[in-house]
């Protein structure tokens, strides 16, 4: 059926008078001539390849953003194995055309003069009806990665103003309890010139007790402005939330609040830390627990949510009402009698860094829901599509 249709083509072509079939070329000639002049003026570098990884197209911008020293025998016609380039960025795209390859994209670092670049490569499978190619993209993200890091000095910066001024407040309390009951065994022991056991203990114990509050400010402080070691790795978030929930259960019974969990089944791997991301996930059931002193029932669901993992913890607490719920991600900012107050800010910082978002509602006398959305991995989806496509493909048998 082809062949006849291009035979077809090719006598149309034929048939075509002389002057027709050479503006029909000339066209043709055009329209590739504007799209390699397109390809040619992007900033970005383009290096195309086919299938066998044998360069098919580099432009201008792909020569300028690799160093000097890699640019040599760099020509249409060279094979990926004979390009001199990086041993980490020849295996990255080794890996990419074996199939091997699951991340979107790689960051390198180039050393270009007396400065470190860093450059961004991705790739894009090119699928067309003679051939299929693949377009490697070469982005200078120097400026973009310096720009962030200001950004998060700037932001760091912001962030330490308020907590100082938080410490400060918290502080004052348990250094005034001190100074008080100091005083009370100085004016005492002025009195009488000593103190009886029953007095000393008493005293003793004040001081034992705001010694340790002043100690959980400082540890729940570095905790907070620490940088974190957070190690992302593609896991399940169903195997985090079953230890939570078993991990929960002796104090749920206690209190009287009823624990359901409700899992979305196949759901894709997420890049996570199972370590931050199950004591964020603690934090929030912790004060979920100190909203239901009269018991409750608490229900953490987990699914899909178009490219994002969605995990939501529901309360039947006494909720919280509009002006503090604006509050609550805010350093020191607490609705409870004790606590500092630091640990919602940790989970938000905690969150922050596996690239997710967080957000809450309440209403009060009701509950309160924290939603917490972490994304979806582009090799994940690429699995869910091709597990799709396979499901849905149906065969004559």
């Amino acid at each position: 059926m082809a062949n006849k249709l291009l035979t077809k083509v090719i006598d149309d072509l034929c048939s075509l008078p002389e002057g027709e079939l050479k503006k029909l070329v000339q066209n043709q000639m055009a329209d590739a001539d504007m799209l390699e002049a397109l390809i040619a003026s992007l900033p970005d570098g383009h290096i195309i390849f086919t299938n066998d990884g044998t360069i098919k197209y580099i432009n201008n911008a792909a020569f300028h953003l690799l160093p000097s020293d890699r640019r040599k025998k760099l020509r249409p016609g060279l094979k990926l194995s004979e390009m001199l380039i990086d041993k980490d960025v020849k295996e990255f795209l080794q890996a990419v055309f074996s199939g091997e390859e699951k991340a979107e994209a790689q960051d390198f670092a180039f050393q270009k003069g007396n400065e470190v670049r860093t450059e961004r490569i991705s790739f894009t499978f090119l699928t067309l009806p003679s051939a299929s190619y693949v377009d490697v993209k070469i982005a200078d993200i120097t400026e973009e990665i310096m720009k962030e890091t200001r950004l998060r000095r700037t932001e760091s910066l912001a962030s330490m103003t308020t907590m100082a001024a938080g410490i400060a407040h918290e502080i004052k309390n348990p250094l005034a309890a001190m100074k008080i009951h100091l005083q009370l065994m100085r004016k005492v022991l002025r009195n009488k010139g000593c103190l009886d056991e029953e007095g000393a203990e008493r005293y003793l114990t004040v001081l034992d007790e705001e010694i340790d509050h002043l100690n959980k400010i400082a540890v729940d402080f570095l905790f907070a402005v620490r940088p974190m070691n957070i190690e992302l790795r593609l896991g399940s978030l169903e195997g985090v939330i079953n230890d939570l929930v078993t991990f929960l259960s002796p104090e749920a019974d206690e209190k009287g609040i009823k624990v359901v969990a409700e899992i979305e089944k196949f759901l894709p791997r997420v890049e996570l830390d199972a370590r931050y991301l199950r004591q964020s996930l603690l934090n929030i059931v912790e004060n979920a627990f100190s909203a239901m002193p009269g018991g409750g029932k608490l229900s953490i669901f987990v699914y899909l949510d178009g490219n994002w993992e969605t995990i939501r913890v529901e309360d039947t607490g006494t909720g919280i009402d509009e002006e503090q719920l604006g509050k609550i991600f805010e350093p020191y900012f607490t609705t409870k009698a004790s606590g500092t107050g630091l640990g919602l800010t940790v989970v938000y910082k905690v969150i922050k860094e596996h690239r997710g978002d967080i957000f809450v509602s309440s209403e009060p006398g009701k509950g309160t829901v924290f939603t917490i959305k972490l994304p979806v991995p582009a090799s994940e989806r690429k699995a869910i599509g091709d597990k799709e496509a396979t499901n849905g493909d149906t065969s004559d048998c």
